[in-house]
């Protein structure tokens, strides 16, 4: 099982296991661009995650959640080109519900990794960019 770093540029650093049986496409997709960074800020309407539009980073629908996403996933908004919503990465930190431009205000995501320890740790560095502002966020492979 391949895991992934993600490292705050603020401080913060935390390791990710990637759901490949659940995501294979998105796993794979992410796994071949590592490593990458984008700036990430605060969710507006989805809850306690960050979010960042990735310019260069698009990938396929699969294993797809819109509530019940637990604090720690990574998850990925696939582009929506009738509502007009764009790619985004989310990393959810609390409650976490997918919204988008739709009708019924729920957008599914492609959850592909999944962070299981120091999600107190990840809840701090995720409210200082709410409190201080976007932030750049690394991913890397994770070394054993």
């Amino acid at each position: 099982m391949s895991s992934i770093k993600i490292e705050f540029s603020g401080g913060g650093v935390f390791r990710a296991r990637l759901l490949e049986d659940a995501a294979p496409k998105t796993c794979a997709t992410i796994k071949a661009r590592l490593p990458f960074e984008y700036q990430f800020y605060h969710s507006i309407v989805s809850g306690q995650a960050l979010v960042c539009l990735p310019p260069d980073l698009t990938v396929e629908r699969e294993n797809q959640y819109v509530a019940g996403i637990p604090p720690g996933a990574l998850s990925f908004l696939v582009a929506d080109e009738p509502v007009l919503v764009p790619d985004e990465i989310y990393i959810a930190y609390g409650i976490f519900i997918s919204r988008g431009l739709t009708v019924d205000m729920k957008q599914p995501v492609n959850v592909f990794a999944q962070i299981d320890e120091g999600l107190d740790e990840l809840a701090v560095c995720c409210r200082r960019v709410l409190m201080q502002g976007a932030e750049i966020i690394t991913f890397s492979l994770a070394v054993d």
